[in-house]
């Protein structure tokens, strides 16, 4: 979802609105179930996959930064200022784009 798209927010809302996650303790430890109508199990494990990588690593997972790819990315570099999926793609694709508009001025 690039900027937060409001339909694309209300439709994960609702999905998970109903989803339950409910601890289950075994003789190996704890196990977490979720509890989604089958529909909506993949949708539901990936928001809340999402949630828990944004939570550990704040502000890092965020959509590449070349608009035509629907890819995203866990920015791993010590200033947080990763922009591309891959640089051998998409940074290099942008970068090839902004030295030949560079080069028509």
């Amino acid at each position: 979802m690039r900027s937060g798209a409001p339909a694309a927010v209300a439709e994960l809302a609702g999905l998970v609105a109903h989803a339950v996650r409910t601890p289950r303790v075994t003789g190996e430890g704890v196990v977490w179930e979720l509890n989604a109508p089958e529909s909506d199990r993949l949708a539901v494990e990936s928001v809340l996959a999402w949630s828990a990588v944004n939570a550990r690593f704040p502000g890092r997972l965020r959509a590449c930064a070349n608009d035509e790819c629907d890819l995203f990315l866990l920015d791993r570099s010590r200033p947080g200022t990763a922009k591309w999926c891959s640089m051998a793609t998409c940074g290099n694709r942008m970068k090839a784009r902004a030295h030949a508009s560079r080069s028509r001025e």
